[in-house]
């Protein structure tokens, strides 16, 4: 399978080349604005083809492609390649805004091309284990909470849209579509540091979105509560759940050694889109879930309190 890779920078190479040059039977193309790059990863992965052009990308016919682009380039160039008649795995989002990943999603099911967004915690296997252990419990509390060490954005919009969508995405994924409720934020020297959004949970349960931009180290916490159970899971790494007067435990790499990448949720994600390729499936975080994920993001940014 020709495997056109457009973007080379830091998410590639840290989570999708490790795992696409060990795969057997794909032939990759490289594609970057910057032809130094495409020559260096060239040599470093025995790589035959790579252009700093998307139409001879396009030229060799790739049969699929991954978009590892900075986001606001994501809709034309999916766009493109859908029309094209390639099959697209995008980073997320999809788009800048929920209205333009709708539009991917009726191209790509206008075209008969699979299109997948990328949420590599979707895919992580503790996450997983999770929603498998909680089971149809009822959700009465969900809190989602992640700590980074520095400010990356201005305001609240562009940190919701590049790193919080991925809590926000997981809440849709454990408790269902949510609306919300408010959302404080705190700016400072022109960097947002932290904020917090409240959400209404499907059946009247309560959903809270907390970000902190200066704490001590990166982290991610979630926990879930309800119909007699608590759910505690350290993003990654470990789990517990409690009820019952029973407490059951599970680390990531319990009975087996299993590498980063995998643990995080990349490996997993790669292949379930080549899988929805073989079988013309629609993937679990397809153009359509995208776009209602980020339709609630709007919504949360735009209860500002």
């Amino acid at each position: 399978m020709r495997v056109g890779l457009i973007g080379l920078g830091g998410i590639a190479r840290k989570a999708y080349l490790p795992v696409l040059t060990c795969l057997e039977g794909v032939e990759l193309l490289f594609c970057s604005r910057t032809p130094a790059t495409v020559a260096r990863l060239q040599a470093q992965y025995r790589v035959a083809r790579g252009t700093a052009s998307l139409d001879e990308l396009l030229a060799w016919r790739p049969e699929t492609a991954f978009v590892l682009t900075p986001s606001p380039d994501h809709k034309a160039m999916v766009a493109r390649l859908l029309r094209a008649g390639v099959d697209v795995f995008v980073e997320k989002p999809a788009s800048m805004c929920s209205a333009d990943t709708r539009e991917l999603a009726e191209l790509a099911d206008g075209m008969g091309r699979v299109l997948m967004v990328g949420f590599n915690r979707h895919y992580a296997p503790l996450h997983q284990k999770a929603r498998a252990a909680w089971g149809d419990r009822p959700i009465r509390l969900c809190l989602l909470e992640k700590q980074r060490s520095s400010p990356l954005h201005a305001d609240l919009y562009s940190q919701y849209v590049d790193d919080t969508i991925h809590l926000i995405e997981l809440l849709r994924t454990f408790c269902g579509d949510a609306s919300a409720v408010s959302t404080v934020h705190q700016v400072c020297e022109e960097r947002l540091v932290g904020a917090v959004s409240t959400l209404r949970l499907p059946g009247g349960g309560c959903g809270v979105v907390a970000t902190s931009l200066q704490s001590g180290h990166w982290s991610e916490r979630y926990a879930l509560h309800g119909g007699g159970a608590s759910l505690y899971l350290e993003a990654f790494s470990s789990m517990r759940l409690i009820g019952a007067g029973s407490e059951q435990r599970w680390e990531a790499s319990q009975g087996s050694w299993m590498p980063m990448l995998e643990a995080r949720g990349f490996a997993g994600q790669i292949a379930h889109f080549f899988d929805c390729v073989a079988t013309r499936q629609q993937p679990q975080t397809n153009a359509w879930e995208a776009s209602r994920t980020q339709q609630l993001l709007e919504e949360m940014v735009g209860k500002v309190v």
